[in-house]
C-alpha cells in the first residue's frame, strides 16, 4: 500500500495515529480457539490477509476493530454456530498476521469486500469501531447481506481526522495539510467516508450496539447512523464502555439472537415466495 507525499507540517505521531495500527499479542487461548478453525490466507489488493473459518452453514462475518485483532471477536463464535451459522473471522491489513503497516477504514473496507466477493453469498456481518465504519463502506461498495450488526462504530472519517488534528494542535494549514494527506492516502475525498454518502447501502436490518459513555466513539455516532437507517435498531448498552461490548455474554447472546432473527425472517421470505 503505497503512502503518499507526507508534507513537513504534519507531525510523522500524527500520521503514525492515523494510518499505523497496533499489533496486539495472540493470547494462548485464544491461539487454541484458532487452532480449531479452517485458516486460509488470501492475496488481495489489501494485501496477503488470513481467515479463520467455523462451522457449516450460511456465512457469518466478523470484522474486527483499530489495533485489534480477528481473535478479539471469538466471543461471538459459539452463539452464532449454536444458531446453525459458520462464522469468518479475518485479520484486516496491518492487523494480527495480515501484511503490510499502514492502513485505514477504506483499506479495512475493500479488504472485507474483496472477502465477502470471494466468499459470496455472506448471511450476515457483525462489526466494531472502525470494523463496523468498514463494513459501511463495503455495504455501499456494493456488498450485501440479510443482517448487520454494528457495536461501538463512528460514521464520519472527516470527524475523525479533524479530532486528531485538533489533538495535536495543528493549525489551519497544517491540517489542511493532514486532509490532503489522507485523502491521497484512502484514494478518496473524505466526505466519501461520511454517513450521508455511505447510508445508500444500508438495505438490510441493522442492530447498533453502543455505550452511551464511550469515551472511544460518541454515541452521537450511533445516534446519527439510527437516524438514517429505518431499519435499524439501537440499543445503549450502558457501562460496557468501547471493547467490554465484545466480552459481555448479554451483549454477545442478544447480537447472535438478532442474526438469527434476521435469518428466520428471510427464510420465512424465501418459503412464501416460493409457494407464491
Amino acid at each position: 500500500m503505497p503512502s503518499p507525499q507526507q508534507s513537513k507540517s504534519i507531525p510523522p505521531a500524527l500520521i503514525n495515529a492515523f494510518a499505523v495500527p497496533e499489533r496486539p499479542p495472540l493470547m494462548p487461548q485464544e491461539q487454541e480457539r484458532l487452532d480449531s478453525a479452517e485458516k486460509n490466507t488470501h492475496s488481495t489488493a489489501m494485501g496477503t490477509l488470513v481467515s479463520w473459518t467455523f462451522g457449516v452453514g450460511p456465512r457469518v462475518v466478523l470484522v474486527h476493530g483499530w489495533s485489534s485483532r480477528a481473535a478479539h471477536m471469538l466471543g461471538f463464535v459459539d452463539p452464532l454456530l449454536a444458531a446453525g451459522y459458520s462464522v469468518t473471522l479475518f485479520d484486516g491489513p496491518a492487523h494480527g498476521e495480515a501484511t503490510g503497516e499502514r492502513a485505514s477504514v477504506v483499506h479495512m473496507g475493500e479488504a472485507l469486500l474483496a472477502l465477502t466477493r470471494e466468499w459470496a453469498p455472506v448471511h450476515g456481518v457483525l462489526a466494531h469501531s472502525v470494523g463496523s465504519a468498514a463494513a459501511l463502506w463495503a455495504f455501499h461498495r456494493g456488498l450485501s447481506v440479510h443482517a448487520s450488526v454494528h457495536l461501538g462504530g463512528p460514521v464520519s472519517l472527516s470527524a475523525m481526522v479533524r479530532q486528531l488534528a485538533i489533538g495535536v494542535g495543528l493549525d489551519r494549514a497544517s491540517t489542511a495539510a493532514f486532509e490532503k494527506w489522507v485523502e491521497d492516502f484512502i484514494g478518496h475525498p473524505l466526505a466519501a467516508l461520511d454517513l450521508d454518502v455511505l447510508k445508500d447501502g444500508l438495505r438490510h436490518p441493522g442492530l447498533i450496539v453502543h455505550d452511551p459513555e464511550d469515551d472511544t466513539v460518541p454515541f452521537s455516532a450511533a445516534d446519527t447512523l439510527h437516524r438514517n437507517w429505518p431499519q435499524s435498531e439501537l440499543i445503549r448498552a450502558g457501562g460496557l464502555g468501547h471493547r467490554r461490548l465484545l466480552r459481555d455474554p448479554a451483549m454477545i447472546g442478544l447480537c447472535s439472537d438478532f442474526i438469527a432473527a434476521a435469518g428466520a425472517q428471510e427464510m420465512t421470505r424465501a418459503n412464501v415466495g416460493g409457494e407464491a
